[in-house]
């Protein structure tokens, strides 16, 4: 009976370790945040226009983009990085502090070549990348360098898929060079895509509170809540935390 109680009090130790243990992350990582601090995150069905390709013709035409590419070197497409010409900032995921603050650096940098009139918030752009890769722990942005779940229609580029996918679905989640490459693609997206042109108004009319451009990010995801979790991570997690 002895040993028998003391195989429990072992066994009970052992399970409430394990229960307090932090638990593997996902594809989209672990998604321990905003105020009640466990809404999970799920993979959202692929929307027409929302995250696709972007036309070279109208990606050059466009003012911000062409000084940006100028500035990087984007010799070989829109896409296309050449980080040996100009070494873009590396982004940190090993701890959630470290993920806030070099993704800003990487910001930072490439407003020094983005006009403001074209620029997206800080904040904005970390809350969506926290929230796309469970501060930086998920496998898109660790083994794709994909901090906003941006997809590839295109199976010939570089892409991984959802687990426990195996064969390709019609698009994939694209691979980048750097992560902060992927933070390139995505001022492409939110710069020119149709379904973004309400965001592009208000700012154009003075609106530059990340709160407040997050209300027209309801195209990017097809979860319902997507906005409001942007909003509450901006609110509860990097305003008045970080310095940006």
């Amino acid at each position: 009976m002895k040993y028998f109680t003391t195989i429990l009090t072992i066994l009970g130790i052992y399970l409430f370790v394990y229960a307090c243990s932090e638990k593997p992350c996902t594809d989209d990582g672990c998604p321990d945040f905003n105020k009640e601090g466990d809404d999970s995150i799920v993979i959202p069905e692929p929307l027409e226009d929302i995250r696709g390709k972007l036309d070279i013709e109208e990606w050059i035409e466009n003012p911000a983009v062409t000084s940006l590419a100028q500035k990087i070197n984007l010799e070989y497409g829109v896409h296309k990085v050449i980080e040996r010409t100009h070494r873009l900032p590396n982004i940190d995921t090993s701890s959630k502090d470290m993920f806030v603050q070099s993704l800003n650096g990487c910001i930072n940098y490439l407003y020094q070549s983005i006009e403001p009139e074209y620029q997206i918030p800080n904040e904005l752009i970390i809350a969506q990348a926290v929230i796309e890769t469970g501060w930086g722990k998920s496998r898109f942005a660790n083994e794709g360098n994909n901090l906003f779940g941006i997809r590839t229609w295109d199976k010939d580029e570089q892409y991984l898929l959802p687990i426990p996918w195996k064969k390709w679905p019609g698009w994939g989640v694209k691979m980048y060079s750097s992560k902060c490459e992927s933070v390139v693609d995505y001022l492409h997206i939110l710069n020119n895509v149709h379904a973004f042109e309400e965001l592009r108004t208000a700012r154009a009319n003075g609106v530059n509170d990340a709160l407040e451009l997050a209300n027209y990010l309801d195209k990017y995801a097809s979860k319902p809540t997507y906005v409001e979790l942007v909003k509450e991570i901006i609110q509860y997690n990097i305003r008045g935390v970080y310095e940006l």
